[in-house]
């Protein structure tokens, strides 16, 4: 029997997620968890052979990867990792797949495309759901923002000038403008108004489980 952890900010998610692993022989929820903490108490504590898990990357940690699902692997070696997130962002998406997940699957995809990952997906060949996949394809490169970039990105989301951002790291309007630019091109963001939603969105949900 493969013990699973849930960890999700949602309880909707949480409540129909179990519901639809608890039809699948030869799979047991045997937690779920909606923060950090709570899921650092239940691999201490409980047994687990797979994590179902969110990701989020609000602004402020935008430009560092996924040490998060590094540490776990480093931590817990023997643990899979499923990843059934919200984000759409290719350039996200794709540093997902690339560190050691089994799975990758969007919410917006069908539920049986994560009894498929649970299933079919491994480190070395991770199973992207279709939606996911769909997405993964939009993205130019796959690679997310420098720490200059996203230090840039940060400033202007929480309303500073591009003079302004120049004027704080000493740098001309035009190597900033790039900058910016830069980020949002890596991110799959076409214009303002898109970062702005991403800031508004992945702002609220805080760190990842």
């Amino acid at each position: 029997m493969i013990r699973i952890i849930l960890a999700d900010d949602q309880p909707a998610i949480i409540s129909g997620t179990r519901q639809y692993i608890e039809q699948m022989p030869g799979f047991t929820v045997v937690a779920a968890v909606s923060s950090t903490a709570e899921l650092s108490e239940r691999l201490r504590d409980t047994p687990c052979d797979l994590l179902v898990t969110e990701f989020s990357l609000p602004m402020n940690r935008i430009g560092r990867g996924c040490a998060l699902f590094c540490q776990l692997k480093h931590d817990y070696p023997a643990l899979q990792l499923v990843v059934l997130t919200m984000i759409d962002i290719p350039a996200v998406l794709y540093q997902i797949v690339h560190c050691g997940v089994k799975g990758l699957v969007h919410k917006s995809d069908e539920i049986s495309e994560l009894g498929r990952a649970m299933q079919e997906g491994s480190p070395a060949a991770p199973y992207i759901a279709k939606s996911a996949l769909r997405m993964l394809k939009k993205g130019p490169n796959g690679r997310l923002p420098t720490r200059r970039e996203a230090e840039v990105l940060k400033m202007y989301v929480v309303g500073n000038s591009l003079r302004e951002i120049a004027d704080r790291l000493n740098k001309s309007v035009k190597t900033v403008g790039l900058q910016k630019a830069s980020a949002m091109r890596k991110m799959g963001l076409r214009n303002d108004i898109e970062l702005g939603r991403y800031s508004c969105t992945m702002g609220k949900i805080g760190q990842p489980p």
